[in-house]
């Protein structure tokens, strides 16, 4: 029988290899604003369904503060992530917001008192240069000239922040509390912030009903509730380093989809990023891979 670490290896793993097909679905002719809205709400309504049948329907007082906090992040990562998408290409975007993971891994030890190897931020600096020359080469003869892809570098920027504290702040309520909680605390406070855009997420919704649930369902609901319990028994660095697939598993589906073959340097960034995977998923197995402190 697995142990819950290599579960949540595994099934981050796999995750990551789903989430490439995010850029598929925003290639769609639907706003971003609508996209990020129906995403976020069916994401909540899943998980708030499955609290509903373990009857557990309650916000615990415990870490309420930095679930909502975490959910207004929540919202606001995926709101200029999304935007970003459409005003530069999905290769800077992703290369941009993957410096959020990145920031959350090396500022975890001295904010949450984690104890992680030095092969970790070895895997992880191998893993993030991988990724650099997947997606650089990727954005072709692209440059950033335009204002227009200037404010997607922003936005992009805004949304990498974003994730690097919803990482940080969120670690110790899914410790505690349980990562069922706590991802669905995050996803109704960021369905209430996006609320907004509600009605035009429901049009979009029944006009792309099967990208829409896949992404607000599959991608959204489970994905996060699946990435929460992986940093409830991993360190935030391992996981930074596995999701780090996401964005080759993107490239990998364009070839096969979009007909965008990676190059001969493509490839070598794919087997950098797969051998940091493979060196994190071999230390965070070891048991002297700690979490947050139970002070925290």
């Amino acid at each position: 029988m697995l142990s819950g670490r290599t579960l949540a290896l595994v099934s981050l793993v796999v995750l990551a290899v789903g989430l490439g097909a995010i850029p598929l679905i925003v290639r769609e002719d639907i706003p971003w604003q609508d996209l990020v809205a129906a995403r976020v709400w069916l994401g909540a309504l899943t998980l708030l369904t499955l609290l509903a049948a373990k009857r557990q329907l309650r916000l615990p007082s415990s870490h309420r503060v930095q679930i909502v906090v975490a959910g207004v992040l929540l919202a606001i990562h995926w709101a200029t992530f999304f935007w970003a998408l459409k005003m530069t290409t999905v290769a800077v975007a992703l290369a941009v917001v993957y410096l959020g993971p990145v920031a959350a891994a090396v500022l975890a030890p001295r904010l949450l008192g984690e104890t992680v190897p030095r092969t970790i931020y070895i895997a992880l600096g191998t893993a993030f240069l991988g990724l650099v020359l997947v997606v650089v080469r990727e954005g072709g003869e692209e440059t950033i000239s335009g204002g227009s892809t200037v404010g997607g570098v922003i936005l992009a920027l805004v949304s990498a922040a974003a994730i690097a504290l919803l990482m940080l702040v969120s670690k110790a309520a899914v410790d505690e509390v349980g990562p069922l909680v706590v991802t669905t605390g995050e996803l109704v406070t960021a369905a209430i912030v996006l609320s907004p855009w509600l009605p035009g997420a429901v049009k979009q919704t029944i006009a792309h009903p099967v990208p829409i649930l896949v992404l607000g369902v599959v991608l959204t609901g489970f994905s996060f509730l699946i990435i929460w319990t992986a940093i409830r028994e991993l360190s935030v660095a391992a996981v930074s380093v596995l999701l780090h697939i996401e964005p080759i598993s993107a490239v990998l589906l364009a070839a096969v989809f979009l007909d965008e073959i990676p190059d001969g340097l493509q490839w070598f960034g794919i087997g950098m990023v797969i051998a940091g995977g493979l060196v994190a998923a071999r230390d965070a197995s070891a048991e002297e891979v700690l979490v947050a402190p139970s002070n925290l």
